[in-house]
């Protein structure tokens, strides 16, 4: 075969299989439906066996495995802002989608003890995503295990996830664990105290965490406002200025006695309680 012959078939031959990758990708997309729920399941090895798995490289397998785990949780869990979810309305099929078994009642039980205005007793627990992001806790754990000092997976897992699928005994074992890892962080023990007492109704729990967070550095002044409010509600507050008094007589942070000064002002005297 000649030359020129030998080209042309080899132009033809690739024109040809250009154009039946072309036609077989239409037909596919044609065909192919894109899906807000998704329930492929998710692998990966727990604890020891994860860190030993990642050859000494934990820092950066975590940083890839939260990644992942952001990325995991925003394809599917229901807001505005995942574009799965806003296709499937928009094609009227969530309904459908979502199906029986993860339906969700729109109402929960809620705390007796939190007089919030009703639409942020909404926010609080509307638990819209439940059932969607089953695999999102041991992802978190799988992060946490790998980097237990990085903070914010803690506060992400125990608070942010909490409100959107109401594991509420999975987000306190997340925010224990931080806390037992991070024992000088005020956040952990602030958040704990603050899921007890909204969505376990526990103001010993929330009290005696609140009580842990003052005593930390960096830890902000609506804590103090928290724990006199909850400490009046419990007629605590002489308990609280006593243990108040001795913390501010041990430490050593100008910074913490003055958040603790601040919050023994506002206590109410022995009397007016």
């Amino acid at each position: 075969m000649k030359p020129i012959a030998r080209k042309l078939v080899w132009t033809v031959c690739f024109i040809a299989a250009i154009l039946t990758v072309v036609f077989s990708q239409i037909e596919l997309n044609q065909h192919r439906e894109i899906r807000f729920v998704d329930k492929r399941p998710v692998f990966l090895p727990k604890g020891k066996a994860l860190a030993a798995l990642t050859l000494g490289q934990r820092s950066l397998v975590g940083d890839w495995l939260w990644i992942s785990t952001v990325l995991y949780y925003g394809r599917r869990v229901m807001d505005e802002d995942n574009r799965y979810y806003t296709y499937a309305v928009q094609q009227g099929r969530i309904t459908e989608e979502l199906g029986p078994a993860l339906r969700h009642p729109d109402t929960v039980s809620t705390n007796p003890l939190l007089k919030v205005q009703s639409d942020l007793g909404h926010l609080l627990y509307r638990f819209e995503s439940r059932g969607l992001v089953g695999y999102i806790y041991p992802m978190l754990d799988g992060v946490t295990t790998l980097d237990p000092h990085f903070i914010f997976p803690h506060v992400f897992g125990g608070v942010y996830v909490l409100m959107d699928t109401g594991e509420i005994d999975a987000a306190i074992a997340l925010l224990e664990k931080g806390y037992a890892a991070n024992p000088d962080s005020w956040e952990l023990p602030f958040y704990l105290g603050w899921v007890y007492w909204m969505y376990k109704s526990d103001l010993q729990r929330t009290y005696q965490y609140l009580l842990e967070a003052m005593g930390k550095q960096g830890c902000r002044k609506y804590v103090g406002d928290l724990l006199r409010g909850v400490s009046q509600n419990m007629n605590r507050t002489e308990m609280t200025r006593i243990y108040l008094q001795g913390l501010l007589e041990s430490t050593q942070s100008p910074e913490v006695k003055k958040r603790i000064e601040a919050v023994l002002r506002e206590l109410p005297e022995r009397g007016r309680q």
